[in-house]
């Protein structure tokens, strides 16, 4: 069974159930409570890449990568890109950090998300991804 066919079994059996608790207890191991400080550390572990290395990759200084790492800071939309990019994320998961952070996801036709949607599956680094912004008059990531 896909990953979307158990969602939305899921979404149904919430939709008809009476006691969110038993819910939650009954299905907790298919429900994340994931936040974006969460999934920085699970990329990092997945990945099996260094915190300098993320730092490097994505553009962050090390003290506001830390903040990050640490949950002591909120990231904007372009630092979640940027952490994505320092830890060679896809698409669909540089979307859902975008969401655990609360951000609104890539989206194709707006041009910036577009080019960036490009580069992304490309697997372009913060370099080329900014000089690709900058040729196409896009504001660049930083």
């Amino acid at each position: 069974m896909s990953k979307i066919d158990n969602t939305e079994i899921l979404k149904s059996k919430v939709m008809n159930s009476t006691n969110i608790s038993q819910f939650i207890a009954e299905h907790k191991s298919s429900i994340q409570s994931t936040n974006f400080c969460d999934s920085l550390h699970n990329y990092l572990d997945i990945k099996q890449i260094k915190n300098a290395d993320f730092f490097s990759r994505s553009g962050l200084t090390e003290s506001y990568g830390y903040q990050l790492l640490n949950g002591k800071r909120q990231p904007s939309r372009d630092k979640v890109i940027q952490s994505s990019i320092g830890l060679s994320l896809s698409i669909s998961e540089t979307n859902r950090l975008l969401k655990y952070a609360e951000k609104s996801e890539l989206y194709v036709k707006n041009k910036r998300d577009t080019i960036i949607i490009f580069a992304l599956n490309n697997k372009m680094n913060l370099i080329e991804i900014n000089d690709l912004l900058d040729c196409e008059n896009c504001e660049i990531l930083s």
